[in-house]
């Protein structure tokens, strides 16, 4: 007679999922997450996404610049919540509970940025990324890495959590 064990490993072995050997990883991918604001696609690097939530309530800041819509608290913590709509002067829109909101973190700074809609996590080729158009606004150039050739415009996460006109002191 077969042993728990001996009948748990032949169906965890059973049931496990094969792994096809056509499937190839590219080089030069990466994870990106993508979202929406109005009808624009954005995507970011997904090791600087910590986590993505519905925006239920937030506070506003009085004096605050313009593109911070306010805080929320956050697992013990206040989060700074940046719209990106008025960052890139884009139309504005009320914001909603079907709003969400993705941390972004790089070492101890972290925010959250306001999406319209989370499309989930993608893979993409960075070889195939172009440079943003010399019409974009030169402010909102600086944080743009370039756009993948299915038009979703690639921010660049980093600059856009290190920069010294986001950072509120």
């Amino acid at each position: 007679m077969k042993s728990d064990n001996q009948i748990l490993r032949e169906r965890a072995v059973k049931n496990a999922l094969k792994i096809d050997s056509k499937i190839t990883v590219q080089e030069d991918s990466l994870s990106f997450l993508e979202f929406t604001l109005l009808s624009q696609k954005f995507a970011i690097d997904s090791s600087f996404a910590t986590e993505v939530h519905f925006l239920k309530e937030i506070t506003p800041i009085p004096g605050a610049p313009h593109f911070v819509s306010g805080v929320v608290f956050h697992r013990g913590k206040i989060v700074s919540v940046i719209n990106l709509r008025s960052l890139f002067k884009m139309r504005e829109r009320g914001l909603t509970d079907l709003n969400k909101f993705i941390i972004l973190s790089y070492k101890e700074i972290y925010f959250g940025i306001i999406a319209d809609s989370i499309i989930g996590i993608t893979q993409k080729s960075t070889s195939a990324i172009t440079p943003p158009p010399s019409t974009v606004d030169l402010k909102v150039s600086t944080f743009i890495s370039g756009i993948f050739p299915d038009g979703v415009v690639l921010l660049d996460a980093k600059k856009l959590i290190t920069s010294p006109e986001i950072i509120i002191k």
